[in-house]
């Protein structure tokens, strides 16, 4: 079990404060590799707001590794009450995409990126997708905005890997 030292609350500290520095711990304990630090920030986000979509879509994709089918119905169901989140759409694309299943997760990815248009991963991420499924005209066209958006965004791909992928689809 993971343990993640107690947060101070302050009275003239709002409650989405806390939420955004415990979802920022845990996104960057995921890109420094610490999967377990990262479900420690999930699982105290989720103690302040047991409704957190954000935390419950971020512990439910790192478990969803070791148990994709579990996670796959636990993400459905909460789609079920929210089905234009665009966090919980993109984690279950994400989980299809794990298990390469790419129809699937091309429309999870649509699915996120109809909710935040404006997202450049959920944009890369359907171009990967629409890429796997050998659909070169369309992944062009999103790898094209996805990178668009991230020169105003901050992203979780590498803009030079994208423009290399660009080129060789024109």
């Amino acid at each position: 079990t993971i343990r993640v030292g107690p947060l101070e609350h302050h009275e003239d500290e709002s409650d989405g404060h806390d939420r955004d520095a415990l979802l920022g711990m845990a996104a960057i304990s995921l890109r420094q590799g610490q999967p377990g630090i990262a479900e420690g920030w999930y699982i105290k986000a989720l103690e302040a707001d047991p409704k957190d979509v954000n935390a419950q879509a971020g512990l439910i994709n790192l478990r969803g590794q070791t148990d994709p089918a579990q996670a796959e119905s636990r993400l459905k169901g909460l789609l079920a009450t929210q089905p234009e989140s665009a966090t919980l759409n993109f984690a279950l694309g994400n989980l299809y995409a794990a298990q390469r299943r790419w129809p699937e997760a091309q429309l999870a990815y649509f699915n996120a990126h109809t909710a935040d248009p404006a997202n450049p991963d959920y944009l890369f991420n359907l171009a990967a997708s629409l890429d796997h499924m050998h659909m070169p005209k369309l992944a062009l066209e999103y790898y094209q905005a996805a990178l668009s958006a991230g020169a105003k965004n901050r992203t979780g791909f590498e803009a030079a890997q994208v423009k290399a992928r660009i080129l060789e689809l024109q």
